[in-house]
């Protein structure tokens, strides 16, 4: 039975970085950026679909000038809210005025990497420190709080770092895979994992699940994707999509929130559009098509990653 589990909620594309693997290619504000109206309708069309997790994005929501009445809001509707955030915005105060309006909070930061050298990278010079102060008042605070990790070719071998770093500061870690879309695309070669890249981070996932709360995409881990299954993305002007990995392909387009509700949009799409390259596959009950946006984004009808047919493929 499909449900909404996890639905992500672009409030912006305005971002104080441009961060190279960005899926969205934030920086500027878009012109079609809806109003604290229009989210607070948003809001209720997610409430009334029985969303169990409403996850705020960007871009970086906390640039949004009216975040903190967007978050006390979907609070008092009795949303389960995250903030999506890269943390260098998040100062003593702000981060107090969130609590005050919504103390139980779930907040996930964005760590490229365990220092500065890595993290910097793919963020820009100083990133790293100023998301590591914001990181900390959200901790001294008391949040819930998960590190996102995004793996890439740069990155992979220094996970095992990542993990302890997030063990260190007893908080969880969400991990994913780099998928060149937005901005991602042009750094491509330079960020796109292996097969045998994935495969080391499994390894050290599976070292440390005893030890640590994990939740790894099915992008890293195996398993059918939860795109329109469990999970879609709203982006900044109403728009859902399956993933937001899906952003610039009309294609896959679920509907738009000033259109149809949720709800509506939500029961009447079909997730098997996905998967139907794969699905008569008879591997596909052993790799389940692995990452669709991946593979489109390689221009493949299969994710080298996981497919079990094209096995020497070279980006495997």
């Amino acid at each position: 039975m499909r449900y909404p589990k996890i639905i992500e909620f672009e409030l912006t594309t305005a971002c104080n970085y441009s961060c190279k693997h960005c899926y969205c290619n934030a920086g500027k504000k878009s012109t079609n950026e809806l109003s604290f109206d229009e989210v607070k309708k948003v809001l209720h069309d997610l409430k009334d679909a029985n969303v169990e997790i409403v996850d705020l994005i960007g871009g970086e929501p906390l640039i949004r000038q009216d975040i903190i009445d967007i978050i006390s809001y979907a609070a008092s509707i009795g949303l389960d809210v995250m903030l999506n955030t890269n943390a260098s915005l998040a100062s003593k105060e702000i981060v107090k005025r969130i609590k005050e309006v919504y103390p139980q909070l779930k907040v996930g930061i964005s760590f490229d990497g365990h220092t500065p050298e890595i993290h910097d990278f793919v963020r820009g010079p100083g990133a790293f420190e100023k998301t590591y102060r914001g990181f900390l008042n959200f901790l001294e605070e008391g949040f819930d709080v998960t590190v996102l990790h995004v793996v890439n070719k740069v990155n992979y071998e220094h996970f095992e770092e990542m993990v302890k770093f997030a063990m260190e500061h007893n908080v969880s870690l969400y991990v994913d895979r780099f998928v060149p879309v937005g901005r991602g695309e042009l750094y491509k070669d330079l960020l796109l994992p292996t097969k045998k890249e994935v495969e080391h981070v499994r390894k050290v996932i599976k070292k440390y699940e005893n030890k640590l709360t994990f939740y790894v995409e099915e992008n890293i881990s195996g398993g059918l994707c939860t795109a329109g299954r469990e999970h879609a993305s709203v982006l900044v002007d109403g728009t859902v999509v399956p993933c937001g990995h899906f952003r610039y392909d009309k294609e896959y387009y679920m509907g738009n929130l000033k259109e149809k509700p949720f709800k509506q949009i939500w029961e009447s799409y079909n997730p098997d559009i996905l998967i139907s390259n794969c699905k008569g596959c008879p591997h596909f009950s052993n790799c389940f098509g692995g990452c669709r946006a991946f593979a489109k984004k390689l221009g493949l009808d299969y994710d080298p990653i996981f497919c079990e047919v094209h096995v020497d493929d070279k980006e495997g």
